[in-house]
Order: C-alpha cells, then sequence, then structure tokens
C-alpha cells in the first residue's frame, strides 16, 4: 500500500469511494471538477492510498489560517477507506500521514466532524490519540443536487 497526494488520475476512484461515507445517493455532477481544483489548491492537500493502483483510501485537509494564533488549523474531510479494505490498517497509515502533513504545515491543531451515529470511528480517531471536543453546529443553507 503506497500514499501519496491524489492526482487527476486518481479523481474517479476518489469519486467512487465517497459514496461510501457521504449521506448522498450518487456524486453531484460537478464532483470532478471541485475535486480537480482541490487537488490544485495549495490550501488543501488530497491523499490516497492505493493498492496495486487502485485507490482504497482517501483524506482531504484543508489549512485554514487563523491570525490570533498566527498559524493555520488542519480541517480533515472525507476521510474513507473502501469498506471491504478495512482493518488492514489503510486508515492508521492515511491518519499518520495527514498529522506529518499538518505538522509539515506548522498548524496548531487538527479537526474533524463526525456524525453523531458512527460509533466505530469515534472509537477509531480516539485511539490515534484524537479527543472528543466541542459541539458541531449546522445550519443547511440550500438544497444539494446529489440528494440523500
Amino acid at each position: 500500500m503506497e500514499i501519496t497526494f491524489a492526482t487527476k488520475n486518481d479523481i474517479e476512484g476518489i469519486l467512487l469511494l465517497q459514496l461510501q461515507i457521504y449521506r448522498v445517493e450518487n456524486i453531484a455532477s460537478n464532483a470532478a471538477e471541485i475535486l480537480e481544483k482541490l487537488i490544485a489548491n495549495d490550501n488543501c492537500s488530497v491523499l490516497v492510498a492505493k493498492i496495486d493502483g487502485t485507490v482504497v483510501g482517501t483524506a482531504t485537509i484543508f489549512y485554514l489560517p487563523i491570525p490570533a494564533h498566527g498559524q493555520s488549523y488542519a480541517l480533515l474531510e472525507g476521510m474513507i477507506v473502501d469498506e471491504k479494505q478495512r482493518g488492514k490498517g489503510i486508515g492508521t497509515a492515511l491518519s499518520k500521514k495527514i498529522v506529518e502533513l499538518a505538522k509539515g504545515k506548522n498548524c496548531y491543531k487538527i479537526i474533524f466532524t463526525s456524525g453523531m451515529d458512527r460509533a466505530d470511528i469515534h472509537k477509531f480517531y480516539e485511539n490515534l490519540g484524537f479527543k472528543k471536543w466541542g459541539l458541531e453546529f449546522r445550519m443547511d443553507l440550500a438544497p444539494q443536487e446529489a440528494s440523500g
């Protein structure tokens, strides 16, 4: 297994995995275009984990500068390991790479959000050293193209 920065060639594999975690029935029609822009964005890292050239995991890290801290924090979004590949250390390897990249960007913290009903993934992150902290408040602003 190898973990690398995503390229345009990985977009299809990443989007297939996203159906396993995001609560949508279909991927939005502009998803590939958005992902291509993220791959090229300097304030973002899109990672893939591959086995024999096939994308089996992915994660996106956004680096958000906070003036009061004089540093950025890392926002982890969409970390997914293919359901058929879970339990093989792929998520742990992706997590270690995420921490390494965030430290390399001089981030002062890493955060992510997770649905309250995903106790298994909460335990996974706690085992990696993450702590439950705070609450997420949400306001949906507009209907999404991909329903779910």
